[in-house]
């Protein structure tokens, strides 16, 4: 072993996690194709493993989706905000959280949904991605209530916010933050009632105490699953967008139309592949629990914690633009399915079409820049 190894290993493993990207253009384009295969074969054992999860454990996959799946799959964002907050760009942290609340409902459901019914057509199945009403009126309901709430705290007593040196008209405090905080264990506590009611239902007439010592046993193999098909989504999701960053600063692409695309979408990129992947196997309770508890989190666990570390800037552009279009998206995802209880490809071309309005409205007419 040369005096150089170490050095090399180390470089090779930046590389390998996506800490930094190759130093080819060749190298970059494998890179990617690496992070694209990792993302699809991690989404793919996440997803089985989720579904195994639930099945054993007798708790509704909705539920699952909505709270281990997408606290999971939230991870990326809370690591880039927090980041973020604590090296002094607090207000990037506003943009993370809100840009992937964003592109959680334009562009994966609206993505899923037109997916879907393409094959459903060819396969002469039913349109549409089934959302039962207890989706809507469960998780939906805190979706949307964390949502207004953020809308409404943006606008009065900005607690203290700094942004460029100064003050700030508008921002999240501690003390919003704080409420926000709460209603995260206000969910989870919500997800854990409605899990052990599934739960008690399904072992009615059961040994329970036989019922759960098989259980632990049979947990074993699917959480380890879990545990490692997570990582390898996460770390797919980095190489991805680090060398697709690298490749964007090499073409010459601005750094704003990047902020605004690729790191809103690459934090959300565990989301896209695992909803997209759970759709397709037919799992849409999984799917759209995951993109409805992410976007809980979000707001709930992502912002609120940066808030509380440090109060958050809020500029004037997504208090006129990014937060109205992250509650008229949300409304819709509500709105759409509640009577027909499916989200057709019209209803996710529809919202698809919003996100994609928003980012070239942002990108090349946007007042506030």
């Amino acid at each position: 072993m040369t005096a150089d190894s170490p050095h090399l290993i180390a470089n090779a493993v930046q590389l390998l996690v996506g800490g930094q990207a190759a130093s080819s253009f060749v190298g970059l384009v494998v890179m990617i194709l690496i992070g694209m295969v990792a993302i699809t074969k991690g989404g793919d054992l996440f997803t089985d493993s989720s579904v195994e999860i639930a099945r054993i454990t007798h708790i509704p996959p909705v539920v699952v989706g909505a709270t281990i799946v997408s606290m999971a799959t939230s991870f990326p964002e809370f690591m880039v905000s927090l980041t973020g907050t604590l090296s002094g760009s607090s207000e990037f942290a506003v943009g993370n959280a809100i840009g992937s609340c964003l592109c959680n409902i334009g562009l994966i459901i609206g993505t899923c949904a037109i997916v879907y019914d393409l094959l459903a057509r060819r396969s002469g199945r039913r349109t549409g991605i089934s959302t039962g009403r207890n989706i809507l009126t469960g998780p939906g309901m805190f979706m949307l209530g964390s949502s207004i709430l953020t809308c409404l705290f943006s606008l009065f007593d900005s607690g203290g916010a700094v942004m460029g040196g100064g003050a700030t008209e508008y921002g999240l405090g501690r003390w919003q933050a704080a409420i926000l905080f709460f209603g995260m264990f206000w969910y989870i506590g919500y997800s854990i009632q409605v899990a052990r009611q599934a739960r008690f239902e399904m072992s009615i007439g059961d040994d329970v105490q036989q019922q759960s010592v098989s259980t632990r046993v049979a947990l074993t193999k699917p959480a380890f699953v879990f545990i490692v098909a997570s990582a390898i989504v996460v770390i797919g999701s980095r190489v991805l967008v680090c060398n697709g960053e690298e490749i964007a600063l090499r073409l010459g692409v601005p750094k704003l139309v990047l902020g605004l695309t690729l790191f809103a979408v690459g934090t959300s990129l565990p989301e896209l592949s695992i909803s997209l992947i759970a759709v397709l196997k037919g799992q849409e309770a999984l799917g759209i629990g995951n993109i409805i508890g992410s976007n809980v989190l979000n707001i709930c666990w992502v912002l609120a914690s940066c808030a509380l570390v440090n109060p958050l800037p809020i500029g004037r552009q997504t208090i006129m633009l990014d937060l109205p279009v992250m509650l008229l998206l949300t409304v819709m995802l509500i709105a759409f399915p509640w009577r027909s209880g499916r989200i057709t490809s019209l209803a996710g071309g529809t919202m698809l079409l919003v996100y994609v309005l928003h980012l070239l409205f942002i990108t090349f007419a946007n007042p506030f820049s």
